[in-house]
């Protein structure tokens, strides 16, 4: 179901401040995209530049040999169609998915992705940039939230009770440390993407701790009475950028420009059942923040939860 603001009747008040630093909600609308920046769904701002980046070793003969006799599996997370292929083509040995995860590392010095939140204070991601997930702080804030009367049997026991159960700090699997982006922000507006909650009601963790505390229905009613969703649009540093992430891409772009060359085949990549989702391991500095938007539709995965 799709959750819409603008007919909500649970809205929030937004701070005042940093109205200027709004951006269309339309990537297309955003003006000139600089040349240093990949941007992963804008296809035609890298198409023909990963081609020159790997020409010496995906060369024509190489792209007509797959055009000839396209694997059966055309697929991004094994390359190894197409390492098979270069070898039988070229006679060279490589791993291409890391070779091109390098070489976009090189060509490109920003990874821009998008943050969902909802907030109604941009001043704190405007100085303080955005911050991956501190267990204490949101616990602080469920505090604020959630004991303060509105939830009839709320109280400090029930609290830590939820908290152990989420284990948001357990060093496998936890949350603590952790920032999550899209780089597709499609999957944060969609039903196809199912990420949508981030935006309707925030972190996902003092939501899981707001449903432990009433019920689902309350938690959401003191959730969306919160300002409004509020997309962060980013330039992340490559150096940010975890190596193994970068390779997931380099294996996604792959995996569309081979699909393209041959008319019956249909990336899963870019898809509209595609995620492209990542994680930080650092916070990032409001530096490289591009701006913001407020989208007013939003698919609500948890509408019925």
């Amino acid at each position: 179901m799709n959750y819409r603001w603008s007919t909500c009747e649970l809205t929030g008040l937004m701070l005042p401040g940093n109205e200027e630093r709004e951006i269309p909600e339309n990537p297309l609308g955003r003006g000139r995209l600089p040349g240093n920046v990949f941007c992963y769904p804008l296809v035609n701002s890298w198409r023909k530049t990963i081609w020159s980046l790997l020409g010496d070793v995906i060369t024509d003969d190489v792209r007509l040999a797959f055009t000839e006799a396209p694997p059966e599996f055309v697929v991004s997370d094994d390359l190894s169609w197409l390492d098979e292929l270069i070898f039988e083509v070229t006679g060279e040995l490589g791993n291409i998915k890391e070779l091109t995860a390098h070489r976009l590392r090189q060509k490109y010095h920003f990874f821009r992705a998008a943050h969902g939140t909802r907030t109604n204070d941009l001043a704190q991601f405007y100085n303080n940039g955005l911050r991956f997930l501190r267990s204490d702080e949101m616990e602080d804030r469920a505090r604020s939230l959630f004991l303060n009367g509105k939830l009839r049997f709320a109280n400090e026991e029930r609290l830590q009770l939820a908290i152990r159960e989420n284990d948001a700090r357990k060093t496998t699997g936890g949350r603590e440390g952790r920032l999550y982006f899209c780089a597709d922000e499609r999957n944060l507006l969609t039903r196809s993407g199912s990420s949508g909650h981030y935006l309707v009601y925030g972190s996902e963790y003092l939501y899981c701790l707001g449903i432990r505390l009433g019920s689902s229905w309350e938690a959401k009613r003191i959730l969306k009475e919160i300002g409004r969703p509020t997309m962060f649009i980013c330039d992340i540093p490559m150096s940010q950028i975890r190596d193994y992430t970068l390779q997931e891409f380099a294996g996604l772009v792959l995996e569309f420009l081979f699909c393209e060359l041959v008319k019956d085949l249909q990336a899963y990549a870019l898809s509209p059942g595609a995620g492209s989702g990542f994680s930080l391991p650092s916070d990032l500095s409001p530096d490289y923040i591009v701006g913001h938007y407020h989208p007013d539709t939003v698919h609500d995965p948890l509408w019925s939860a």
